[in-house]
């Protein structure tokens, strides 16, 4: 009984270091020795006969075998919620409260909600609560439970992860267009009114791939915005030219009122990013959940 408990109790730290992101992470919020946890996994893995975790100096990779075990793990925390034995556990067993997830509202609408209630509708009494974030701050992140939204993201306050790349279009409204000589290289852009965000740490240079190989041009970052959905309405307004998302493009492309300037030259692809806040506490479900966007999104390139 004694080995299956300190089994047990393992599984439910191997869980701590996937939702904490490390085992340096899970170490110092449970207040253990680094080393403990590492040998910890070890036995663990040993035990199991296969290998959970990929480990790197600066993270940490969930193995397929891994992914299988976390969801059994979850299940287990929740079984053992109330058992005395397992009270050494009970900081990272969560409460029952809903998960919140927060994402841009039309990321929310076009790309989450599918995902969200599949997971819902497999995971018996787990809800999840949609909470629009457009502009990330560290009261937003700490708000959360997960967030989902597109790089770069300059705000501290938890862990990332990148789950698909977004293909983008260098656009201009159809009036800008025709009041401007056109684009012929990317190199263009560098005598052109640009509209960036304000968290863009690469604001003044894009990249785009000629030849096969990457190409960062220094752009004329003229107007700053606070967000992607700002910046199309500045477009859209003639205040310069942007790099959008095409998913925020398509239906104003369609239109006319917005023209792709560069068709034929292709922007490199905007990360989608996983927020995994440093609570102290995790819910029930919400390391699944995130494995769970991981894997739907990994079965596609791109949105």
């Amino acid at each position: 009984m004694q080995g299956e408990l300190k089994q047990l109790a393992d599984l439910a730290l191997f869980a701590k270091i996937v939702q904490t992101g490390g085992i340096s992470r899970c170490a110092a919020d449970l207040g253990m020795e680094r080393t403990t946890v590492s040998r910890r996994l070890g036995t663990l893995e040993r035990t199991l006969g296969v290998k959970l975790l990929d480990r790197s100096p600066r993270h940490i990779t969930v193995t397929e075998a891994g992914r299988r075990c976390l969801e059994q793990c979850e299940q287990l925390l929740e079984s053992a919620k109330n058992a005395q034995s397992l009270a050494t556990i009970g900081s990272i067993i969560a409460n029952s409260a809903p998960i919140v997830v927060g994402a841009p509202p039309d990321i929310i609408d076009r790309y989450l909600e599918p995902r969200l209630a599949d997971f819902e509708a497999k995971s018996s009494g787990i809800k999840i609560e949609r909470r629009p974030i457009s502009i990330w701050t560290e009261d937003a992140i700490d708000s959360v439970d997960l967030g989902v939204t597109l790089a770069p993201l300059s705000v501290p306050g938890g862990w990332t992860n990148n789950i698909a790349c977004l293909p983008q279009s260098v656009v201009a409204s159809a009036d800008y267009a025709s009041q401007h000589d056109p684009i012929a290289t990317p190199f263009d852009l560098e005598s052109k009114d640009c509209i960036v965000e304000h968290n863009d740490s690469e604001r003044h240079s894009w990249c785009f791939e000629l030849d096969g190989k990457i190409t960062t041009v220094t752009i004329n970052a003229k107007f700053v915005v606070s967000s992607l959905l700002e910046a199309r309405e500045a477009t859209l307004a003639g205040f310069g030219i942007s790099r959008l998302p095409q998913y925020l493009c398509e239906p104003y492309l369609r239109s006319g009122r917005l023209i792709d300037l560069m068709p034929g030259i292709k922007l490199t692809g905007r990360d989608v990013v996983v927020i995994s806040p440093r609570h102290s506490q995790r819910k029930t479900g919400t390391a699944a959940l995130r494995l769970h966007l991981e894997t739907a999104f990994e079965e596609q390139t791109v949105f």
